[in-house]
């Protein structure tokens, strides 16, 4: 039977009973998988979880048993031809409404994706202007400082080249004095 002709399941009950399966099915592989470690490890399994994993196990299969049986009857009303041409069209204009729905919900999403990310870009794009500018006024602040410290240092240096030379001065002119009364006491 082509696929194409059958109508699309909609109905809120068999997404809900799809979405049972799935999770049903999620808990199940865990529990077994959860059982699986405690007995590797030598443990025995706890009552509770054995029962949890087989009744998960039980719905799960007649939830999938069920939406087979749901699927082999619309197959035979398909193939029978019994099924209302009216209802068929129902379905697929349903399905329609539905896709171009979503289709909408998804564009209003990425329209507020776009522009929840360009007022990101902004945002980064005034930060970064920003850090250039304080940057900009500490690679001036900087420079000042630098030369600031070098004019103290020469100011420094100069200071103390200044008293070396007067050390040395008070040394000449202390030592002249020193060095005659050395030689006229001294036979």
């Amino acid at each position: 039977m082509d696929p194409k002709k059958l109508p699309p399941r909609t109905s809120l009950w068999t997404k809900i009973r799809v979405t049972i399966l799935v999770v049903g099915g999620i808990t199940i592989l865990l529990l077994v998988l959860v059982n699986a470690a405690i007995y590797e490890d030598g443990g025995s399994l706890p009552p509770g979880q054995l029962v949890l994993t087989l009744l998960s196990l039980g719905i799960g299969v007649l939830i999938a048993e069920g939406m087979r049986r749901e699927g082999r009857q619309r197959l035979a009303q398909v193939d029978k031809g019994t099924e209302d041409p009216r209802q068929a069209l129902r379905y697929r204009i349903d399905a329609v409404n539905t896709a171009f729905t979503e289709a909408a919900r998804l564009m209003d999403d990425l329209k507020r994706d776009l522009a929840a990310q360009q007022a990101a870009r902004e945002a980064l794009l005034a930060q970064a202007e920003e850090q250039e500018r304080l940057l900009e006024f500490n690679q001036e602040q900087a420079e000042k400082i630098r030369q600031i410290l070098v004019g103290e240092t020469k100011a420094t240096i100069r200071a103390e080249r200044r008293q070396q030379w007067m050390f040395f001065a008070l040394g000449v002119l202390a030592s002249i004095p020193i060095g005659v009364a050395i030689n006229l006491l001294v036979p």
